[in-house]
């Protein structure tokens, strides 16, 4: 991958040329470090700058993603490190399989947002996959901007072995099966990634439900980081396709047991080329051997909350990938912030490479879309000020002066 890199891709051919580097220099997963650590305002502000120029088999899907962090990316990710993740991601299938009791056939729902990257890569697969039918799984989709109320309905007469989505749509889902007594077809399996699913809401899940809870780790930039196992002691990580370094702010690397922020390289993807890259999650390695057996290093769970649901004029609330997505498409945003002022109107803040009024009647017509007849009031900024401990929290509810 450093060969493709420094042969292809503009940004590791000069900086490597000016580094006095040379791919000769990297043999071991620790020589990424001898590379700068790429940020994302980085590949924000010059996507193309990390791109490869080679010729690749099959086609190129473009992932774009404001996820929670508030700064949209874009990500062009090849055929052929689409499948190698595919084959990775049955490392946490078997997983799942043998909760179920069966390999495949078995029943799952997704609750995902329809505006995000999985269609693209199912159409890969569909497009490129000579899979028998017998491997097959039954698939049902729902969308991760339906309130969970909604969902419900679906998924009994579904009837799922495996509920995958969003940790804090699943966190809110049997919140609200526990309070209402709601009758509900038990899965045996809770699946979740994207975002962390509160501590509370796990043991609900598992203690009250009865359902197995697990997990995994990915990124727009890297897809297959990690997977919880049914030990639950952290995330297993698939370093052999996704070594990972843990650096505080200055880049340095921490000591084992000692939090730090993700940093990643991408063996896999030769598209967009990442390696050392701070994904800006903060986690810990645990140093500790598994009792699963795997030999796979172990780190923490992500540490970190989730954004505010978004409560709508109705009554309802909403998922906050419901405001995400509404900046997916905004190459020029580098940073946004929304707050829901009232259930009529919000405020957004955005840093942008450019301020111009065709950007802000888009914003506002997408929440009126979105969410009715609402004001937005739009806002360009030079920085956007963090909060709670330094972190900037992209969507934020005010509504009635505290969490949704």
């Amino acid at each position: 991958m450093v060969e493709h890199a420094y042969s292809t891709v503009p940004y590791y051919r000069e900086t490597m040329k000016r580094l006095n580097l040379s791919p000769s220099d990297f043999r071991m997963a620790a020589d990424l470090a001898k590379l700068p650590i790429i940020e994302r305002e980085q590949l924000q502000r010059d996507p193309e700058y990390f791109e490869s120029s080679s010729s690749r088999r099959g086609r190129d899907i473009e992932v774009r993603s404001g996820g929670s962090t508030g700064a949209p990316r874009l990500v062009k990710w090849n055929t052929a490190a689409v499948f190698q993740n595919a084959g990775h991601a049955e490392r946490e299938r078997s997983i799942i399989a043998g909760k179920v009791g069966r390999l495949v056939g078995y029943r799952e729902s997704v609750i995902a947002s329809r505006f995000g990257s999985e269609q693209d890569v199912q159409a890969i697969y569909r497009d490129y996959a000579l899979l028998p039918k017998r491997t097959s799984i039954q698939y049902q989709q729902l969308s991760l901007l339906d309130p969970p109320e909604h969902n419900v309905q679906q998924l009994n007469q579904f009837r799922p072995d495996v509920i995958r989505s969003y940790g804090s749509y699943l966190g809110r889902l049997f919140e609200w099966l526990h309070s209402t007594g709601t009758p509900f077809h038990k899965p045996k399996v809770v699946f979740y990634d994207a975002d962390e699913l509160p501590v509370t809401a796990r043991s609900l899940i598992t203690d009250e439900f009865g359902i197995e809870v697990l997990s995994a780790y990915q990124a727009v930039e890297a897809f297959k980081i990690g997977f919880e196992c049914d030990r639950h002691t952290g995330i297993h990580l698939n370093v052999d396709i996704y070594p990972l370094r843990f650096v505080d702010d200055a880049g340095t690397d921490v000591e084992d047991g000692s939090s730090g922020q993700i940093v990643v390289s991408n063996l896999v993807n030769s598209a967009t080329v990442l390696l050392n890259y701070r994904l800006g999650d903060v986690a810990r390695m645990t140093g500790a051997a598994c009792l699963c057996g795997r030999t796979l290093p172990v780190m923490s769970y992500i540490e970190g909350r989730t954004d505010d649901w978004i409560r709508l004029i109705s009554g309802e609330s909403v998922h906050p990938q419901s405001v995400r997505t509404l900046f997916t498409d905004e190459t020029s945003v580098k940073r946004y912030q929304v707050i829901q002022q009232r259930l009529d109107h919000f405020s957004v803040s955005i840093e942008s490479l450019q301020q111009d009024d065709a950007l802000e009647e888009r914003i506002r017509n997408r929440f009126k879309e979105r969410f009715g007849n609402v004001s937005v009031g739009v806002a360009f900024v030079d920085v956007i000020a963090p909060s709670d401990g330094g972190k900037m929290r992209p969507v934020i509810c005010a509504v009635n002066g505290g969490r949704s």
